[in-house]
């Protein structure tokens, strides 16, 4: 291949160029991760060398690639597996499936060990909605990770749903008062029931320990994999530093 010829074209569809006319074009030519040049399919085509790579795009849109311009990548790469159990819709439909997945993670993880996932939807649940006034509870959680101090936040990222050794890893108890803001459910005993929402959640979540550089890293590359998938080619970090230990799996610390 000459060193002016491109390594792909994509040919036979609509590229959108957003130039000042938004010219849609037939195809694109790029070489390694410059693009070469943009035009009708016959133009494209005649600036093809042997080696280089032509795709028929059959009339499919390329758009040029996107920046995410407010996305919190690492924090949100935590709070994905196998940082974090997906507790979401659609991969569970009940208060049980979720007690399964929790039980799974805590054989994989020493005695002791933070269990942390995110997702959870009681209107997705099958038995808050056969019973309005069935909730998660801490015992859901005890029953399948006695050992592990589990913290589950839910799709809003506005509630805890913690079982009881993370309770007592943290202090919470009757008598505890939630920050301003915050509220703890209780039982009709005076006990929590698990249930922390808004402020108080970070009663739980700020003791989660903090990721490693490594993880951090790791979970980062998984965002950018999963962005490419989607056509997402950059993203803008809007905020790191001071404080963000404490906030989405430790995700937004420095």
């Amino acid at each position: 291949m000459s060193d002016t010829a491109p390594t792909l074209v994509l040919t036979g569809g609509q590229v959108l160029t957003v130039d000042t006319g938004f010219t849609v074009a037939e195809g694109v030519a790029v070489r390694g991760r410059d693009i070469l040049a943009v035009g009708s399919d016959a133009e494209m085509r005649a600036l093809a060398g042997p080696g280089t790579r032509i795709v028929e795009l059959d009339g499919r849109t390329v758009l040029p690639g996107i920046n995410d311009s407010h996305l919190h990548g690492a924090a949100y790469g935590m709070t994905k597996p196998p940082f974090a159990i997906d507790v979401g819709h659609p991969a569970v439909g009940s208060i049980g499936d979720i007690a399964a997945a929790v039980a799974r993670a805590a054989r994989d993880v020493p005695d002791g060990a933070w269990i942390v996932g995110l997702g959870w939807d009681p209107g997705y649940l099958a038995e808050c909605l056969a019973d309005p006034g069935r909730f998660p509870h801490r015992r859901d959680l005890d029953a399948v990770a006695p050992g592990h101090p589990v913290c589950l936040t839910d799709f809003s990222s506005h509630m805890v749903w913690a079982n009881s050794a993370a309770l007592r890893r943290c202090g919470i108890d009757a008598d505890t008062m939630p920050p301003p803001g915050g509220v703890i459910d209780h039982d009709p005993d005076g006990r929590p029931t698990g249930i922390l929402r808004e402020a108080a959640g970070r009663l739980v979540q700020a003791a989660l320990p903090a990721p490693t550089l490594a993880q951090r890293r790791q979970a980062i590359q998984n965002v950018i994999r999963e962005l490419h998938s989607r056509g997402i080619t950059s993203y803008t970090e809007p905020g790191l530093g001071p404080g963000g230990s404490g906030t989405l799996f430790g995700g937004l610390s420095t």
